[in-house]
């Protein structure tokens, strides 16, 4: 029997810690299962104003180095270690697998210790320019997006081996495999066992939800590219033929203020309600509180929250936005809007809000579609490629 060593694996993620994004949460999740299995996982991170010392966060050792803040970024940081703290560390930890979760500037020290102590690396990607750039001037954007692209060209040149989220990330970004590097596409992932439909319990009185609303859902960050402004543009349109309804809005970002303003003067505060940051497991509860989920974002490599909300049973309505991967979730349990075009959101949520037993066709195919995604294989994959580039072991 051919029993296969544990391997010993730095996940490089300056903001670990800070959870307010999906490629965090991914990162903790892949982590988390793998440490299940036996294997040895460090994190490389920056220190904050919360995180100033070398710990453990949520079981797993964190190195912790100086760092700059990171503006809008929900309170990022940026990790500067030196490549000769690093090798001591990846020494000292035996290090296997050198895996670059974010391309910030850790992730370039990481490359540099890793490739002079011949450590395997992998890069995974999860930075798009709209992510950066999407309030910048028209004008310039062209030029910030390129300059982008080619940093990351140069930057997954140096693994061996890039991970993409999605087959739609693969193919927006298969320039960055011009070193002729191999590529894999794993999801991120859903925890079908963590993610379902319960019972919501005292979720309405504990944050002020009104009763016998038909709920509507967003859960991200207020940042441009998820475009939540479009969203609360629908509002009155779908009031004036459908006033039953309550948006709920969950997570922060530098928008909120600017959204609030805008909420209130389009006169439909007595419908939306922001929630701000929440727990996990009242994060589980608001998918299960909501009747209709919506991702209006003009950029997703693959939209985890769509995952999550998929696996707790509900219909979804995506933006059909070209850089929005979510799209491709919607088949026969949702609707795709057109891009920005709050009207025509509008008219999809008025007919799954007119609709019950469209909501539950939707939903039930939904909730079957997520079994598809279940964490549990995408970790599958992701030791699989390990393994792959350690033939040794």
């Amino acid at each position: 029997m051919n029993i296969k060593k544990k391997m010993n694996i730095a996940m490089v993620c300056d903001p670990i810690g800070n959870n307010k994004s999906g490629v965090i949460i991914s990162t903790l999740r892949f982590s988390h299962l793998l440490k299940k299995r036996g294997h040895h996982i460090i994190f490389i991170a920056a220190k904050s104003k919360k995180e100033k010392v070398n710990s453990f966060y949520k079981g797993i050792k964190v190195y912790r180095f100086r760092s700059l803040p990171v503006p809008k970024s929900c309170g990022w940081n940026s990790a500067f270690p030196t490549i000769r703290e690093l090798k001591k560390i990846f020494q000292q930890e035996k290090i296997n697998i050198v895996h670059i979760i974010l391309p910030m500037s850790g992730a370039i020290v990481a490359i540099k210790a890793a490739r002079a102590l011949n450590i395997k690396i992998i890069a995974h990607s999860h930075s798009q320019p709209e992510n950066l750039f999407m309030e910048m001037p028209r004008i310039v954007r062209p030029t910030l997006d390129n300059l982008w692209n080619r940093y990351l060209i140069w930057l997954y040149s140096k693994s061996e081996l890039l991970i993409y989220p999605s087959e739609m990330a693969r193919s927006l970004l298969d320039k960055l495999s011009s070193k002729g590097q191999p590529s894999k596409v794993i999801s991120n992932g859903i925890n079908i066992k963590e993610f379902k439909p319960v019972a919501i319990g005292n979720f309405y009185n504990r944050f002020n939800i009104p009763n016998g609303k038909i709920n509507l859902l967003f859960i991200g960050r207020l940042f441009p590219e998820k475009s939540v402004d479009t969203l609360i543009k629908a509002i009155p349109y779908i009031v004036k033929d459908q006033p039953n309804i309550n948006v709920m809005i969950v997570g922060e970002g530098h928008l909120r203020t600017k959204l609030e303003k805008l909420v209130y003067n389009l006169g439909v505060s007595k419908y939306i309600i922001f929630l701000g940051l929440i727990s996990k497991e009242d994060k589980v509860l608001a998918y299960n509180a909501s009747d209709i989920f919506i991702l209006p974002s003009l950029a997703e490599l693959e939209g985890m929250v769509i995952l999550e909300a998929m696996a707790c049973g509900k219909p979804i309505i995506v933006s059909d936005a070209e850089m929005n991967a979510s799209r491709f979730f919607v088949d026969k349990n949702g609707f795709l809007f057109k891009t920005k075009d709050y009207k025509d959101l509008a008219k999809k949520i008025i007919k799954l809000v007119m609709d019950a037993n469209l909501r539950e066709k939707m939903g039930k195919i939904s909730l079957e579609k997520s079994k598809i995604y279940d964490i549990n294989k995408s970790v599958d994959k992701l030791e699989s490629v390990y393994y792959s580039l350690l033939k040794n072991l």
